[in-house]
Order: structure tokens, then C-alpha cells, then sequence
């Protein structure tokens, strides 16, 4: 699926000890980067998730990309 590049201004409150904890295992630099890492994420397993049952539980055949 397609992922925009644009962005949007919103304000959530979210756990700061999380936020931070998440900033630290990502390796992000700054908080919005960790948010949009998790988020990519989520996004990642709801592609695949996807795949899975449109497929019927068999991945499709990947050609090497050489």
C-alpha cells in the first residue's frame, strides 16, 4: 500500500515514559520519528495480515530482486 509523505499537525496525549521508551528502542531522533516508526509499523502487519488472508494463508512468490 501506497504511504503518503505528507503530514498533518494533531496533538495526542500520550504516555511520556512510553513515548520515550520508544524513542530509545527505535533509535529515533526525535519523538514524531518514533511515533511515525510505530506507525509505519502497524501499517507493515496490516499489509501483511492482508496478504495472508487474501491469499489464503500462502504468501505469494517473491522474484529475487538481481
Amino acid at each position: 500500500m501506497r504511504r503518503s509523505t505528507a503530514t498533518v499537525k494533531k496533538t495526542y496525549d500520550l504516555p511520556p515514559d512510553l513515548v520515550k521508551r520508544v524513542k530509545k528502542v527505535l533509535d529515533a531522533r526525535t519523538e514524531t520519528e518514533a511515533i511515525i516508526l510505530c506507525m509505519n509499523e502497524v501499517a507493515f502487519r496490516d499489509d501483511v495480515e492482508r496478504t495472508l488472508k487474501e491469499t489464503g494463508g500462502k504468501l505469494p512468490e517473491f522474484r529475487p530482486l538481481r
